[in-house]
């Protein structure tokens, strides 16, 4: 059952927005795994598919907690927004959907203002692309975003440490892939621009 409305949540909700292929999903599971290592007691995460295909637009949804939670539905009111693609900013429309205390992440070489997000409460912009690139995170010519943007997640939420997130890429990436997505999601822990509003 949902927590009741007006009430502090119990929970913190993340919604991951990318385009197949990208990582969102990946992105997703690595945070559960991360808050599974400091943890957490409470962690569900859950992909959600529209056109099953390379470079349609997927979600994934992911509820932490200290507490045990045992909350399924997909995402509706989050914390945190990432978004892996900016190409989706006109089709998510954001700032109409979601409340401006969210914050938000974005894969960008842009502003807030620029991106017509410079309402919400805090932000962080980095360019993951580029750095996916430079680093060799490339599947048939497309840059995957997922561990890149995990810096930016540490940075700018204070949920997970950085080494736990670098445990989890560990377990998930093997040798010398590994060490790519550690040194791309160190370079955008780094370079993420922060702005806050107020």
């Amino acid at each position: 059952m949902a927590d009741e409305p007006g009430k502090a949540k119990k929970y913190t909700e993340v919604i991951w927005y990318g385009r197949g292929g990208q990582g969102a999903i990946t992105a997703s599971q690595l945070v559960a795994e991360a808050a599974c290592i400091e943890g957490y007691k409470g962690i569900t995460t859950a992909p959600s598919f529209g056109a099953e295909r390379r470079g349609a637009p997927v979600a994934a949804f992911l509820r932490l907690s200290r507490e045990p939670i045992r909350i399924f539905s997909q995402v509706t009111d989050p914390n945190i927004i990432v978004v892996l693609d900016p190409t989706l900013l006109p089709i998510l429309d954001l700032r109409t959907r979601f409340d401006k205390n969210c914050t938000v992440i974005v894969n960008s070489t842009r502003d807030p203002v620029e991106l017509h997000l410079d309402g919400f409460r805090k932000m962080g912009i980095a360019d993951i692309t580029s750095v996916a690139v430079e680093n060799g995170l490339t599947i048939a010519g497309v840059a995957i975003l997922n561990t890149p943007i995990l810096g930016a997640f540490v940075r700018l939420t204070d949920l997970i440490g950085m080494p736990s997130i670098e445990t989890a890429i560990k377990n998930k990436f093997g040798g010398g892939k590994a060490e790519r997505n550690l040194a791309a999601a160190r370079i955008i822990y780094d370079s993420t621009r922060i702005y806050e509003r107020g």
